[in-house]
């Protein structure tokens, strides 16, 4: 695909002189710094995660929204409520529901009723979940790493010190819009 170029565009050619397109290259290239960042970001997010993604279905047969789910579980070892995983993984009580089941059938995680409200269940790792999860946690940083490794360790530090402040920033001007 052909895209009209402005005069800055000879540093997105690809070797056969024509633009990758994706989200970011994709769009106006005079856009202002703001939107050129926000489709960097989006763009980073994009390629890191589709190769996450890739990388725990093969090597482990999970997905993202179970690694994150086991993930809050494991730095809680009493476990959570379902209405608790939802929040905090900022999906519906439905999507938690199906993940959670398939952990208890495969004999990662417990559920159970709270003992003062049988409406509320309480959501743990079992021994073997947690061991799991540790497994998928290391090689997830280690991929992590690699995908990383053309960057300097200084330069990561960096960056993560700027995204702090550009969140921190998000966090302070943006309206609450529900």
């Amino acid at each position: 695909m052909k895209i009209a170029l402005g005069p800055a565009a000879e540093d997105v050619l690809d070797a056969a002189g024509e633009v990758p397109v994706d989200v970011e290259t994709a769009a106006d290239l005079a856009a202002g710094p703001e939107v050129r960042l926000w489709l960097r970001l989006s763009a980073c997010n994009t390629l890191i995660d589709g190769h996450l993604r890739g990388r725990l279905r093969h090597a482990f047969d999970t997905t993202p929204p179970r690694f994150e789910l086991m993930a809050l579980l494991d730095k809680v070892p009493d476990g959570l409520t379902m209405g608790e995983l939802s929040k905090r993984l900022m999906v519906t009580n439905g999507n938690v529901t199906g993940i959670v089941e398939r952990l208890v059938r495969d004999g990662q995680a417990t559920r159970q009723a709270a003992p003062n409200d049988r409406r509320t269940h309480f959501v743990r790792l079992t021994s073997a979940g947690r061991d799991a999860y540790r497994t998928m946690a290391r090689a997830h940083q280690d991929w992590l790493g690699e995908l990383m490794g053309g960057m300097e360790r200084e330069d990561v530090v960096s960056l993560l010190g700027l995204l702090d402040r550009l969140k921190r920033s998000v966090r302070s001007t943006a309206p609450v819009v529900r």
